[in-house]
């Protein structure tokens, strides 16, 4: 008999992964409890699904499993998703993420897509119904969002979007001096969907003879890449939570900034005041 290999959970993050759950988990509890009365098909997609599980790394003690967007997701219970989406394009991931769903009971209202998110969202917007309402959680683990993924879910004009925008690798893409790679020109533009992070390449700082040149450079360089894609946020959507949650790793390096926007012009002002809350004040 061949004996089954089972998917490791996924080892990333420390507690800025909790803190992004807790936030996603409390966004989507209240959006269904809102949503409960209205005569809406709501979804839930998950772009970047994983197996289920996280391996959160702590320092002091070892390690430890925490539930991942998936199971989050499926757990809403005041008025569960009336249909789950989950997309993982590695396979051994989506097989782990299927046993996990059935071990919830979860099946039924689930579809897992083992695909590119780039190529499986926009064909998800293009077969949106009137009555459907959907939140979408853009969850890479690096520069893997195109901008024309991103574009896709605003012009729906239906679904609520969290983006975890990646700031370190992005940062790292942008030459501090000359111009980026070809690898990493295509990078930035297929995250922008222009050449419009050429404005960030080197920012007019000039630091005073007290500061450290390097991390006024830095600090100036990563304000500026959320800036920018903020503005590029509201330029599609109907409107875009003014706060943010900074996401950083132990040696308090900013990795991902946690962004909403909302496509819905009617629903926008509430959706963008809850979500605005849980990223400044939880």
């Amino acid at each position: 008999m061949e004996r089954r290999v089972e998917e490791r959970p996924q080892s990333f993050g420390s507690d800025w992964t909790s803190d992004k759950l807790q936030i996603l988990r409390a966004y989507l509890d209240a959006y269904t409890t809102a949503m409960k009365n209205q005569p809406f098909t709501l979804i839930y997609v998950d772009a970047f699904a994983g197996s289920g599980a996280i391996e959160i790394r702590d320092d002091e003690e070892g390690s430890r499993l925490l539930a991942g967007s998936p199971v989050q997701a499926v757990q809403v219970d005041d008025k569960p998703f009336d249909q789950l989406v989950f997309v993982e394009v590695n396979e051994r991931k989506s097989d782990s993420l299927r046993r996990t769903l059935a071990d919830l009971d979860a099946v039924d209202r689930a579809t897992i897509m083992t695909d590119d998110a780039n190529s499986y969202l926009p064909k998800f917007c293009a077969d949106l119904g009137p009555y459907d309402r959907a939140v979408v959680f853009l969850d890479p683990f690096g520069a893997q969002v195109d901008w024309s993924t991103v574009a896709a879910l605003a012009a729906t004009e239906k679904c609520d979007t969290w983006i975890l925008f990646p700031v370190g690798v992005i940062r790292r893409s942008l030459a501090r001096r000359g111009d980026p790679s070809s690898a990493d020109r295509n990078r930035l533009t297929r995250v922008f969907g222009s050449e419009s992070w050429r404005e960030l390449q080197h920012p007019p700082v000039q630091p005073s003879m007290f500061d450290d040149a390097d991390a006024v450079e830095t600090d100036r360089g990563v304000d500026g890449l959320i800036a920018l894609y903020r503005r590029q946020l509201e330029e599609v959507f109907a409107d875009v939570a003014p706060g943010s949650r900074p996401l950083l790793n132990s040696k308090n390096v900013r990795l991902y900034e946690f962004m909403f926007a909302a496509a819905n012009r009617a629903g926008a002002p509430i959706a963008v005041r809850i979500a605005n809350h849980l990223l400044t004040r939880l």
